[in-house]
């Protein structure tokens, strides 16, 4: 987690901007030895304790005592063991980039491109181009060697990005991409460029390794990454613009300025206008009418895009300011820095995607559809047969009393409802099913959403409950700042953002505190109501190779509301392996609540022997 709030990581991105204005040189010589620091802390720490293994035994070859004393002491050993500990910390694997690659031979009018660009730019060699499902292109570095480095470049276009645009548009994307790891960009910038996608990406790493070297690890780079990338962020912000004019450069101020236009509107007018509609055929068919990819290329090239439409589209797009929390520019500062006017959206004749795949192209696009219908297909079919059901019951609800309903035939009433028929007729059941259970998140969050649609400023209190849901803090954070950004009250709308970071920090910090138990946990006897602990001790009895059992609570700071238990068991019968009884016994329970399940005499003793002493014997 990061140990940094957005506050202060706002005000120390300000402080850079300030100090790139006024101390410019100043401020490129200690953002330099920032990024040191980070290279200085892992291979640091690691030279220290090979110099002293070293040392060590160097002084052992002459001196028989010392020698004596590091093997009698083990302290020879307890150096080695830190350096490995350290060493497998460091031995970070990250995933390398995976889709559909395209080969040079196969599609060489991309690849003259590709090495056009590359050459122009001096910018670094792909190793492979990569497409996938996006409205996006990206360079990406993976290193082979985690934190040693020795990158491999990965080209990753999307496909329908290349069905959007025309060759010389979509050529301005990549020269933008490529533009951030070129040398004419500035060693110095691609530099900090690539330290920033290192940090973040080790801390993300750290941030699920296990042993004590990658905690000591994890614990600094938590304090240093956020760090380092708010100090970064002014250098991150402006490489954007100049990325910009490195493909206005390469192509022109206008073809730069299209390029950009046509991705901002485009990619949702596509989402609206074609996928939603795509999906929805699941409602009425069990198979999908037709391959989704081959739609989208006869949508793009027969229905042009509704004009009036894209002018709302490109005036919403304006109107976003850039933010403090993405160093991509607004598209109107981007405009403004190519010194171009904002054009209209226009549709290729002629896309890249039929440009450069040439003959490849029409397996390109049979490869996707392909793929998609495999991955899809049981989600369209699940969705079919759950709308059929829906519908079904639906129908025998028609003219029902809310009142004499029962609770789950309600919500499903109300559910299917907003879905099948209307906002309006909804609302009323989830009114109803409020006033049965008020503190009920998903329906305060449902009521919220149709009465914020209906310019009803009253929505934003069921709004706020909603939110104390972490799996609707995200859409909740979202939807009350918008709403009040569209209502002019700027004010208001960070309140309520900063606000749902505050709740989103206490969720993080309570998912924390229950990732794992430890032998120095603070333990107490449990408090569970009796239902649940009769359903716990029943499900117990049925288990054959379990004998006593016994239940701690580990006390927790964040939502205590929702306890942790730890139980611990004790074997019986032939039992093999305690560890995979261990991993039965967990994967069996179905008890509401979150259970940690030790043996007592597995792996995990230490734990057990700590809930034996502090809790309380259940079976």
């Amino acid at each position: 987690m990061s140990s940094m709030s957005e506050e202060d990581f706002i005000e120390l991105v300000r402080k850079a901007e300030q100090e790139t204005v006024a101390h410019p040189r100043r401020y490129v010589t200690k953002l330099a030895l920032f990024a040191l620091i980070g290279y200085l802390a892992i291979f640091g720490v690691l030279f220290a304790l090979i110099g002293l293994a070293g040392g060590l035994v160097a002084a052992a070859v002459f001196s028989t005592a010392l020698f004596l004393i590091l093997v009698k002491k083990k302290l020879i050993f307890v150096i080695l063991i830190a350096i490995w500990v350290l060493l497998k910390a460091l031995w970070v694997r990250f995933e390398a980039p995976e889709g559909y690659t395209l080969k040079r031979k196969e599609c060489p009018r991309l690849f003259e491109e590709i090495d056009r660009l590359s050459k122009q730019l001096k910018a670094v060699r792909i190793h492979r181009v990569i497409l996938d499902n996006n409205l996006n292109a990206a360079v990406v570095q993976h290193p082979r060697l985690g934190v040693f480095g020795w990158n491999r470049n990965y080209l990753i276009v999307g496909y329908p990005l290349m069905l959007t645009l025309s060759p010389e548009e979509m050529r301005s994307v990549l020269a933008h991409e490529f533009g951030h790891l070129s040398g004419n960009h500035s060693r110095f910038n691609a530099w900090i460029y690539r330290v920033r996608l290192s940090w973040l990406r080790i801390m993300a790493a750290f941030e699920h390794a296990e042993s004590w070297g990658a905690s000591v690890m994890r614990k600094f780079f938590n304090w240093y990454s956020p760090r380092f990338e708010a100090y970064s962020f002014a250098l991150a912000r402006s490489n954007e613009y100049e990325a910009d004019a490195i493909a206005a450069e390469l192509t022109s101020p206008q073809t730069a300025a299209q390029a950009l236009v046509n991705v901002h509107a485009t990619a949702p007018y596509i989402d609206d206008h074609y996928w939603k509609n795509y999906f929805r055929k699941a409602d009425e068919v069990a198979e999908p009418p037709f391959a989704p990819f081959a739609g989208l290329a006869h949508f793009l090239n027969d229905s042009p895009f509704d004009r009036e439409q894209m002018k709302v589209r490109i005036n919403e797009e304006m109107q976003v300011q850039t933010h403090y929390a993405n160093t991509h520019p607004s598209l109107r500062d981007r405009l403004m820095s190519l010194g171009v006017e904002t054009p209209e959206v226009t549709v290729t004749e002629v896309n890249a995607a039929d440009e450069w795949l040439g003959d490849r192209g029409r397996q390109v696009m049979a490869d996707f559809d392909r793929e998609w219908l495999t991955a899809n297909g049981e989600a369209w079919r699940e969705r079919y047969e759950y709308v059929a059901n829906a519908r079904t019951k639906l129908k025998e609800m028609e003219g029902s009393d809310a009142a004499e309903l029962s609770d789950d035939t309600l919500w499903d009433y109300a559910c299917w409802t907003r879905e099948f028929v209307s906002d309006e007729q909804a609302l009323p059941l989830f009114l109803a099913f409020r006033e049965r259970q008020p503190q009920a998140t998903g329906c305060a969050f449902y009521i919220a959403c149709i009465l914020l649609s209906r310019d009803d400023e009253s929505g934003l209190e069921s709004l706020a409950l909603a939110r104390t849901n972490p799996n609707l803090i995200g859409d909740c954070a979202r939807l009350g700042y918008q709403f009040l950004l569209d209502k002019g009250k700027r004010e208001e709308a960070e309140a309520w953002w900063q606000d749902s970071l505050a709740q989103q920090e206490i969720f993080v910090a309570a998912h924390q505190e229950r990732q794992s138990v430890s032998p120095k946990d603070a333990l107490m006897k449990p408090e569970i109501e009796k239902e649940r602990l009769g359903e716990l001790i029943a499900q117990l009895k049925r288990m054959p190779n379990v004998g006593k059992v016994w239940l701690a609570q580990k006390p927790v700071r964040h939502m205590p509301e929702d306890p942790v238990y730890i139980l611990a068991f004790k074997s019986k019968g032939i039992v093999f392996s305690r560890n995979k009884l261990q991993a039965r016994v967990a994967e069996s329970l179905d008890v509401d609540g979150r259970f940690f399940i030790v043996c007592k005499s597995g792996d995990a003793k230490a734990v057990a022997k700590r809930v034996v002493k502090k809790g309380s014997r259940i079976l």
